[in-house]
C-alpha cells in the first residue's frame, strides 16, 4: 500500500503520544478480508499505515543475521510488525521490549511456528548484523525459534520506500552534531495469513497478552 503523504513530518511528535488501536474509518467490506471483529474506537483521520481490513504491504528484505532475503509476499504465516532503529533511547525499548514477550507468549502457547515476528529497522547505518544481535540479546529475543527476523533496507532510500511509503510509518532523521536520531511514530501490525490486517496497535508499549490473544483467536480460526 503507497498511500500519499498526507501526514507532515511535523505532526512526528504529536502522533507518538496516542495510544491504542487506531482504526480510521472502517467499512463494512473491511471484514470480509479479515477474521477478527472490527476493533472498537471512533474513526481518527485517514492514517498513512494500512488498517482493519486492509491488504498488508509487500516488500523483501535482508535478514542480516540469518543471511538471508524475507519476501512479506510469500510468507503463509501469521505476522506482527514493527519498525524500530536499534540505538533509539526511547519509544523503541518498550515497544520491542513487548514484542519479545509477545514472542515468548506466542510460543509458550503452541502458535510460534505458525507466526513470524518481523523488525524492520529504518537506520540501515548503524544497524548492522551484530549491533542487531545486540539488540536480540538485550531483549531476549529468541533468534533460535526461527520465527524472528531483524529486517534490514540495504540503505537509507529504502528504508524511506519501505518503511514511510509501504509501512506508512513517518520518521525524520534528526542531526545531533557528530550523531543523529529519530523522531517516529510506533506502530505495530497484526496480519493474518491471508496478507490483511487484523490489528494495528498504536503506542509505545502494545499489550504482549493481547496480541497474543488476537493471534490466537486468527490462527484457531483457520483451523
Amino acid at each position: 500500500m503507497n498511500r500519499r503523504r498526507t501526514l507532515t513530518l511535523g505532526a512526528t511528535a504529536g502522533l507518538t503520544a496516542v495510544a491504542g488501536c487506531l482504526t480510521g474509518l472502517i467499512e463494512d467490506e473491511s471484514a470480509d478480508n479479515a477474521v477478527l471483529d472490527a476493533p472498537e474506537g471512533d474513526a481518527q483521520g485517514d492514517p498513512l499505515y494500512p488498517i482493519y481490513g486492509e491488504s498488508f504491504p509487500a516488500f523483501e528484505l535482508e535478514d542480516p543475521i540469518a543471511e538471508t532475503t524475507v519476501d512479506v509476499d510469500t510468507l503463509e504465516d501469521a505476522l506482527v510488525v514493527t519498525a524500530f532503529f536499534a540505538s533509539c533511547p526511547a519509544e523503541c525499548i518498550p515497544l520491542l521490549n513487548s514484542i519479545s514477550q509477545a514472542q515468548a507468549a506466542a510460543d509458550d502457547r503452541g502458535i510460534g511456528d505458525e507466526t513470524r515476528f518481523l523488525a524492520v529497522t529504518f537506520d540501515p547505518e548503524r544497524d548492522t548484523a551484530d549491533a542487531l544481535r545486540e539488540h536480540a540479546d538485550m531483549f531476549n529475543i529468541d533468534y533460535e525459534a526461527d520465527n524472528w527476523h531483524y529486517l534490514r533496507p540495504e540503505d537509507a532510500e529504502m528504508a524511506e520506500a519501505v518503511v514511510y511509503d509501504d509501512l506508512g510509518i513517518p520518521f525524520e532523521r534528526e542531526e545531533l552534531g557528530d550523531d543523529y536520531d529519530f523522531a517516529h511514530i510506533t506502530v505495530t501490525f497484526l496480519v493474518n495469513p491471508d496478507g490483511y490486517v487484523e490489528r494495528t496497535y498504536r503506542g509505545d508499549d502494545p499489550d504482549p497478552e493481547q496480541i497474543a490473544d488476537d493471534l490466537e483467536r486468527v490462527l484457531d480460526s483457520l483451523e
